[in-house]
């Protein structure tokens, strides 16, 4: 565990005490916390990314319409995603962003789709990651899926995933923007507006419910493979 802010160590012991977990200093803010989790492991490590406040992991199920938690170690579906990703090309890999089973797909993909920022997988140091040019959180899980796509040409999707987390909750990148006298949905619409104006061909920015500026990504893909069989509930 990579603390962003020091001071919260003794909470974060308490709360993971027997459960064999490490904690550790960071760097403060979302990105840069990445980037020195990232250089504290050696080259080459895969490196498996996952924010502190998820509800857990959940899959489409075969029948129905309601979530189901995921089946199998995290350590066996990182081992799977890592291979395969790695056999498509991808520089990282991640979960489908809609927690509805209504949106979710027994598949993987390769190629230009949104990759969740609170749980991915990548290659350390990841060179999307560790940009230097990388300097802010708002929005960076658009960035990096848009960064890596035209470096490697894929991200890894497994369709048929997802997380549940809350989105814009208090702390994270909602205190950093705090503490930058900021507020944060104007911050994350500005910064999505950007990459749009950069990349137009590969994305667009849009108004959603509540007046909320969201990214589009044009989707772009290499190849469709189906969901592995063994990640199915039993």
């Amino acid at each position: 565990m990579f603390l962003s802010d020091p001071s919260e160590a003794d909470e974060y012991a308490g709360a993971l005490a027997g459960t064999g977990v490490t904690i550790r200093d960071g760097a403060p803010g979302l990105v840069p916390n990445r980037q020195a989790t990232q250089r504290f492991y050696e080259p080459g490590t895969r490196l498996m990314s996952c924010d502190d406040d998820l509800d857990g992991l959940f899959a489409k199920p075969t029948t129905g319409n309601r979530l189901v938690p995921l089946g199998m170690p995290l350590p066996v579906l990182a081992a799977g995603a890592f291979d395969r990703a790695a056999e498509a090309g991808a520089g990282i890999w991640g979960l489908c962003g809609a927690a509805a089973a209504f949106y979710l797909h027994h598949s993987e993909t390769a190629g230009l789709r949104y990759i969740i920022g609170c749980f991915y997988g990548s290659v350390t140091p990841d060179p999307d990651v560790c940009r230097k040019d990388f300097l802010q959180s708002h929005g960076e899980d658009f960035v990096l899926t848009v960064r890596s796509f035209l470096r490697h040409g894929a991200v890894y999707r497994l369709d048929w995933l997802t997380a549940k987390t809350r989105y814009f909750a208090k702390g994270g990148i909602d205190a950093e923007a705090t503490d930058a006298g900021t507020t944060r949905q104007p911050e994350h619409a500005a910064a999505l507006r950007r990459l749009a104006a950069t990349y137009p061909t590969l994305c667009s920015a849009y108004v959603k419910a509540g007046g909320v500026v969201n990214l589009r990504l044009n989707p772009v893909t290499a190849f469709k493979r189906p969901r592995p069989v063994d990640t199915y509930v039993s």
